[in-house]
C-alpha cells in the first residue's frame, strides 16, 4: 500500500514538472522568433513604387534631344546682311568729313610765282636747285643756289613773277587774304655776302606796293628772315619775292630756301 502511494506521488510530481516545463517553453520573452510587425517588409509597394524605374517618359521626355529646329534656328549664321552692313567701311566721306578749316597758309613762293625776272647783270646770274644737307624750316618750295658774277651793270637780282615776265603791268597771282609776313632762310657760301630782299613790284605797278629789307650781311649758316607785310592791303600780286645785290670782284654765292607767305 505504501509502496503504491509512493509510486503515485512520484508520477504526480513528474507531471507537475512536465507541465512547468511546457509553460516555460511557451514564454513569449524566451522565444527567438521576432514578433511580426504590421506589414514589416510588406509595406504597400515597398520596393515597387509606382513606375519606379519606369516613370512616365523617363528618358523619353517629349522631343528630348529633338527640340524644334534645334541646331537649325531660322537663319542661324545667316543673319540678314551679316558682315555686309550697308556702307561698312565705306561711310560717305569717312575720314574726310569736315576735316577742320583748311588754311591757305603757309603759301610757298615757288610754285605760286617763278624765279624768272632777272635784272642788272642778268647774264652773270645762275640759279641751281642745291639744298643744304638738312633743309631748314618747313622746306617749302625749291632750294636755290644763286651765283652773281659782276658784269657791265655792276649789280644783279631776280624777281619771282606771275605770270612770267610780269614787271607790274599785269594782274598777278591771286593770294588769299590774311597773310602778315613773308619768311625765308638765307645764308652765304662763305659768310659776309651782302644781299637785299623785297616783296611787291612797286607803287607804280599793279601790286601797288613794295617792301624791302635793305642790305643784309649773310651768315654761313641758314638763318631765318621775315618781311612784315601786315600793313599791306594786297590783292593780286605780280612780284611775290625778290633779291638784289651789288656786283663784286669775286662772285657772290648764296642760298635761299623755304620762301613762303604766312
Amino acid at each position: 500500500m505504501n509502496r503504491n502511494k509512493r509510486f503515485a506521488w512520484t508520477w504526480a510530481a513528474a507531471g507537475v514538472f512536465a507541465v512547468a516545463g511546457l509553460i516555460g517553453a511557451c514564454d513569449p520573452e524566451d522565444t527567438d522568433k521576432p514578433t511580426p510587425q504590421a506589414d514589416a517588409g510588406t509595406k504597400t509597394d515597398a520596393g515597387t513604387n509606382t513606375d519606379a524605374g519606369s516613370n512616365t517618359d523617363a528618358g523619353t521626355n517629349t522631343d528630348a534631344g529633338s527640340n524644334t529646329d534645334a541646331g537649325s534656328n531660322t537663319d542661324a549664321g545667316t543673319t540678314t546682311d551679316a558682315g555686309t552692313t550697308t556702307d561698312a567701311g565705306t561711310e560717305t566721306d569717312a575720314g574726310t568729313v569736315d576735316a577742320g578749316p583748311q588754311s591757305a597758309f603757309p603759301l610757298a613762293v615757288d610754285g605760286t610765282w617763278g624765279a624768272s625776272g632777272y635784272m642788272g647783270d642778268n647774264d652773270g646770274i645762275t640759279d641751281e636747285p642745291t639744298c643744304a644737307a638738312t633743309r631748314p624750316g618747313t622746306g617749302l618750295g625749291v632750294c636755290h643756289k644763286f651765283t652773281l658774277t659782276k658784269k657791265a651793270q655792276g649789280w644783279g637780282g631776280v624777281y619771282w613773277h606771275f605770270p612770267e615776265g610780269n614787271w607790274g603791268e599785269l594782274d598777278g597771282a591771286e593770294v588769299p587774304p590774311g597773310a602778315k609776313s613773308v619768311s625765308f632762310y638765307a645764308w652765304g657760301q662763305a659768310g659776309g655776302e651782302v644781299v637785299g630782299f623785297f616783296v611787291g613790284s612797286g607803287a607804280a605797278s599793279k601790286d601797288k606796293f613794295k617792301i624791302e629789307t635793305g642790305d643784309i650781311t649773310l651768315n654761313a649758316l641758314p638763318t631765318k628772315y621775315t618781311i612784315d607785310i601786315s600793313i599791306i592791303n594786297y590783292g593780286k600780286v605780280g612780284g611775290g619775292f625778290g633779291w638784289s645785290a651789288g656786283g663784286k670782284d669775286v662772285p657772290t654765292v648764296f642760298f635761299l630756301d623755304d620762301i613762303h607767305w604766312h
